[in-house]
């Protein structure tokens, strides 16, 4: 008989744990007027997302725009086979702080996965943390 996968939830710090160690993520957000998902890569410093982006990209304008702008961010690790693992799911606002000092250093340790210039650093202030680790019982 085969197990069946069961959804456990997270312990709100085990998940933004299990979040800096994944490799990129999702930020939902409103552009114009449309919800709007972009992929991202980030790294969590003291219980902020931090990612960045190009000055010119939709998230940039957005969170420019829009002061305490309101965000999904969204990171999963699901094997392929064995469709276990564990999803995560962050809400809060999100700010640019690429004219802060902590820009400076917290920007270089995003590793971008596209080759184009990432100019603005921008933090999210998580909100609410939820998770599921996909187990098998």
């Amino acid at each position: 008989m085969e197990n069946r996968r069961i959804p456990v939830e997270l312990d709100p710090k085990l998940a933004l744990g299990l979040l800096g160690h994944a490799e990129f993520g999702r930020v939902a957000f409103n552009a114009e007027g449309r919800p709007t998902i972009r992929p991202l890569n980030h790294v969590v410093v003291d219980g902020q997302i931090i990612v960045c982006t190009g000055h010119s990209s939709a998230f940039a304008k957005a969170v420019r725009d829009h002061a305490g702008l309101q965000v999904a961010y969204q990171a999963d690790e699901i094997g392929l086979h064995t469709r276990l693992g564990w999803s995560v799911l962050v809400t809060g606002t999100a700010a640019d702080i690429t004219a802060e000092h902590r820009a400076e250093r917290l920007g270089p340790q995003v590793r971008s996965w596209i080759d184009r210039p990432l100019d603005t650093v921008i933090a999210i202030s998580p909100q609410n943390v939820t998770g599921l680790r996909l187990t098998v019982g």
